[in-house]
């Protein structure tokens, strides 16, 4: 298991409209290529599955989109999901561009975008080497923007192993055409809330409503080859003895758990809320933090504290440490940065907690002497 140690970003007060850090990780949009009557470039959220009704066109992708929306909302009605209007396209590249560029012109103080993911249209797997060369662009470790992918077995080695953007789904070659299968998933991502009563849970495994499984049987090679390539489908959990529909494998396109780098984009959007919030808190109550071996003290322990509910929440393998080059050390090493109030000395190691996905049980039978 890699052990990541994201950079710690550098902390500014702005005023936003975008999502806050603690709720960034449920922000997600369902992309329309003129599908509703919003003006290309903005967007809506949707609390319940009914709100698409008033924006919802009778052109482009609206078809799509009711069937993103039902398949949404029918996993539950825990967290709700924006529309996102790029407006019509004259082709799947023309798309995928769009959207780069709505991404650009729109970042978050959180991350390169305003959205933490979005579950794109169908019809872009056809351009899917320009869809994974947009979606390489946020494939840094410290990147957090997520791409939910309907692919087929056919294009799914379009999207390269070092993708860590791509959430690729195979449906189900007999699912409902009613159905957007990546949906499912799209929402259990979204609607992840850890906390020590709510714990983290691998994506693998989670069961998903209003989908048809992958059949059990005729498929075997098909399966095999989409789950080798990190791909993820929904099928039945038959070898539990479960009718069930769930996600298997729920992993990301470069074949790390899908929880480990939500585990990792969790720190650090929660590592650089509390320290803002300290900050300022501590100005604005006669008890400021000072830029000295005190003060880089207090601020290490916030963070510390951070990624120790990281390991309470089930989203953190402990031990997690939060290290800081003393105040003198780092002041005689950069001694222009006093002055400037820059501090860049802390770093962090972690593991995210992942789950199991296959297990090895082998059984000896001794005949009786």
């Amino acid at each position: 298991m890699a052990t990541i140690t994201p950079r710690i970003v550098t902390v500014s007060v702005e005023v936003v409209t975008a999502p806050t850090p603690s709720t960034y990780q449920q922000s997600g949009a369902f992309v329309s290529l003129g599908g509703t009557s919003l003006t290309a470039g903005t967007y809506q959220y949707l609390p319940t599955v009914s709100s698409l009704t008033s924006i919802i066109g009778s052109s482009g992708n609206y078809q799509e989109l009711e069937h993103m929306n039902a398949t949404f909302f029918g996993q539950g009605n825990a967290i709700g999901a924006y529309v996102l209007e790029l407006g019509t396209q004259s082709s799947a590249t023309a798309g995928i561009t769009a959207l780069q560029t709505w991404i650009t012109a729109n970042p978050s103080p959180w991350g390169p975008s305003m959205f933490y993911s979005y579950l794109l249209p169908a019809t872009w797997d056809t351009s899917a080497a320009a869809l994974n060369t947009m979606a390489s662009g946020f494939s840094s470790p410290t990147s957090m923007v997520y791409f939910f992918v309907t692919t087929t077995q056919s294009t799914i080695s379009a999207y390269t192993s070092t993708n860590k953007a791509i959430i690729a789904t195979c449906p189900s070659p007999t699912a409902a055409s009613s159905e957007f299968q990546a949906a499912a998933l799209f929402y259990q991502w979204l609607s992840n809330a850890p906390s020590p009563a709510n714990l983290a849970a691998p994506m693998a495994f989670r069961f998903v409503y209003g989908v048809t499984p992958w059949p059990l049987t005729g498929y075997v090679t098909t399966v095999n080859n989409i789950l080798t390539a990190y791909g993820n489908i929904i099928q039945q959990a038959a070898q539990g003895n479960i009718s069930t529909a769930c996600v298997f494998r729920g992993t990301t396109i470069d074949g790390n758990q899908a929880m480990f780098w939500y585990g990792v984009d969790w720190a650090q959007l929660q590592v650089q809320q509390q320290i803002s919030a300290t900050l300022i808190q501590a100005t604005n109550s006669n008890a400021p933090i000072y830029y000295n071996q005190a003060g880089i003290n207090t601020l290490q322990n916030v963070a510390q504290a951070i990624v120790n509910s990281g390991i309470s929440n089930g989203l953190l393998l402990s031990p997690a440490t939060i290290n800081a080059i003393p105040f003198s050390v780092y002041i005689a090493a950069n001694p222009s940065n006093y002055a400037a109030g820059v501090y860049n000395g802390f770093s962090g190691s972690f593991t995210p907690q992942v789950g199991f996905e296959t297990i090895e049980f082998p059984l000896t039978a001794t005949q009786v002497a």
